[in-house]
């Protein structure tokens, strides 16, 4: 008994959502647009892939996924905006956990907008206080992806360029001029 007990409470805590009160996403321990990433320091379970363009700053895989005791996780990628806080938590799991994680999401937090369950491509949204939830997967895909974006990252990465600049504005062409009659 004891032990159905620490293992339910372990499991509760652990989980991919796993929130403060108020709705306040916080996978992995993480919470949206709050953690600061320097708690993410390289070693064997983090390791630094490289920068997030769109968001301004690093891009770290979380390893040695066992440890969250989530079911199905296979990979987990955070990455992080110019003020050093968790912009964007993308968990990846095999399709084996797909009813028990929407059902999860679906009981924690406000469901925005589900695709047709016959959909090729299924994608479903859930608002929480600090971001959003997106749970996207092909119907005859081996895995799906729950993305936890923090308020404002998904507007910035869909409104990246990829150049760095600001977008050119359009140039207007000099009208031709007007032929003038010659004196007589």
């Amino acid at each position: 008994m004891k032990k159905a007990f620490l293992f339910a409470a372990a499991l509760c805590a652990s989980l991919a959502h796993a929130e403060p009160a108020g709705n306040i996403a916080a996978p992995l321990g993480l919470e949206l647009g709050k953690t600061r990433c320097a708690r993410l320091t390289p070693g064997p379970n983090r390791v630094n892939t490289g920068k997030a363009q769109w968001a301004g700053g690093d891009t770290v895989e979380i390893r040695n996924l066992d440890r969250f005791n989530l079911p199905g996780l296979s990979r987990a990628i955070v990455n992080c905006d110019a003020q050093d806080t968790v912009a964007l938590v993308t968990l990846t799991f095999d399709r084996t956990a797909l009813d028990d994680v929407s059902g999860k999401l679906d009981a924690r937090y406000a469901s925005k907008r589900k695709t047709e369950a016959n959909a090729e491509n299924a994608y479903a949204e859930w608002v929480a206080a600090n971001g959003s939830l997106e749970l996207l997967y092909a119907r005859d895909g081996k895995q799906f992806t729950v993305a936890y974006w923090a308020k404002g990252a998904k507007a910035k990465y869909f409104g990246y360029s990829g150049s760095g600049e600001k977008k050119a504005e359009a140039v207007v062409a000099p009208a031709p001029a007007a032929k003038l009659a010659a004196p007589l």
